[in-house]
């Protein structure tokens, strides 16, 4: 597995490709560290590439250094939406653990999988996105396009977002604490305010955890999606992607976040600020562990190949992904899957048993 994880960072270190431009293949890349307070067993949890939308996960490694101080890793659904990766630690008090994975994603120019079209359940209030706040609801009055239209009032958010400009040092992410502070250079905190502004206009959205394919280090990126005519569309608070909507393979999606994940965004826990949505970047579950060193957590997606998969290898890799998530084990194909260049190498790889 180290040796796998290994040669396929590398080949994404090597693509020529900074921007994902067009659907294909996305070689992504993360990692943590931490440290033990005391020695014994300790939890921790992290997201991982999701089979949702227009993306299909095809491989995944993970590895820890040192490699015994890990005895358990496991994939495993989160609530309705998510799969995770549980990462049982076993170790000596002061002592680090460096984590690190990879992984190869399909994302196609149209859907890939069946996307659960409910934006109507996410329009309420939540802990960190006070959608029900005068403060908020007069804000959407102004931002509100006279044409009404859901894109426009997003480009709108965007500019605001954008021009906001602090005027003291935020306490916490939710919408009101991040409107009150005037800071813009945090993207949870972005798409928690426009998650608010959204809501109290009656349309159903909800942030993701997401990796931009732009060949960047990030501890990772947080966008929203808002539903329109029960279609899931994608936009960028932060403006990193100023485009509304969003294309499929401007981001790598890692974690959808649920109405229980805002709630619990405001409840005191390790590793995470207030208004960070719950378990959709590093969650420390035992009080026994911490963040440890400058890169404490970090993400990276860049494009391995650009081309529009078929629906055979659309299939193909779902077919593959869905029994790495049944078995734990990856096919000779999947293990192969980042030398793909296009459709028909791709199929012809991931029929390798």
């Amino acid at each position: 597995m180290d040796a796998l994880h290994e040669e396929l960072a590398a080949k994404v270190a090597s693509a020529n490709t900074e921007t994902m431009t067009k659907p294909g293949l996305v070689g992504a890349l993360g990692g943590a560290r931490v440290k033990l307070l005391k020695s014994g067993r300790h939890q921790v949890l992290l997201p991982l590439p999701q089979l949702v939308d227009t993306q299909i996960p095809v491989c995944y490694y993970i590895r820890s250094t040192p490699r015994d101080a890990v005895v358990e890793y496991r994939v495993q659904r989160r609530e309705e939406l998510n799969d995770i990766v549980s990462v049982q630690l076993q170790a000596e008090r002061n002592q680090e653990v460096q984590i690190e994975w990879s992984s190869v994603v399909l994302v196609a120019g149209k859907s890939a999988s069946l996307t659960d079209a409910r934006p109507d359940s996410y329009r309420s209030a939540t802990a960190c996105v006070q959608a029900d706040s005068s403060e908020i609801k007069k804000l959407a009055e102004k931002l509100w396009p006279e044409n009404g239209q859901v894109e426009d009032y997003a480009r709108n958010i965007q500019r605001f977002v954008r021009e906001m400009e602090r005027v003291k040092q935020p306490r916490s992410l939710d919408a009101i604490g991040i409107l009150d502070s005037g800071m813009n250079g945090i993207c949870t905190a972005n798409a928690n305010l426009a998650l608010a502004l959204m809501r109290a206009k009656g349309i159903g959205c909800r942030s993701m955890a997401v990796i931009p394919p732009v060949s960047q280090r990030l501890e990772m990126h947080r966008i929203v999606e808002y539903g329109v005519d029960d279609q899931w569309h994608y936009f960028d608070p932060s403006s990193l992607h100023a485009e509304v909507p969003m294309k499929p393979w401007q981001t790598l999606i890692m974690a959808k976040t649920t109405l229980a994940d805002e709630d619990l965004a405001m409840k005191p826990r390790m590793g995470a600020m207030p208004g960070c949505p719950y378990a959709q970047e590093l969650e420390l579950l035992s009080a026994g562990v911490t963040l440890w060193g400058q890169e404490f957590f970090w993400t990276m997606a860049k494009p391995l190949a650009e081309f529009e998969p078929d629906d055979e290898a659309v299939s193909l890799a779902k077919d593959a992904w869905n029994q790495y998530l049944q078995e734990g084990v990856l096919s000779e194909g999947q293990i192969d899957v980042a030398t793909a260049s296009n459709s028909t190498e791709l199929s012809e790889i991931l029929k390798t048993k």
